[in-house]
């Protein structure tokens, strides 16, 4: 499947648990945790989303659209 969103999309992060099991560690390096919300500015090789002042870098699976 491919990445529904696009720069300028409003998302928030919510991570399955599967995924909040291994980023948990992340969330405070990548300054972004669950419940948060933002606007895409960034798309890294097509998959990993980053939003606002280059919050991010997770999967695009990882989030849902606001």
């Amino acid at each position: 499947m491919a990445n529904p969103f696009k720069i300028g999309d409003r998302v928030q992060l919510e991570p399955d648990d599967h995924a909040r099991g291994w980023s948990w560690p992340t969330f405070e390096r990548v300054r972004l945790k669950p419940g948060d919300t933002g606007l895409i500015t960034r798309i890294s090789q097509e998959d990993y989303l980053y939003l606002d002042d280059d919050r991010g870098g997770f999967h695009w699976e990882c989030f849902k659209k606001v």
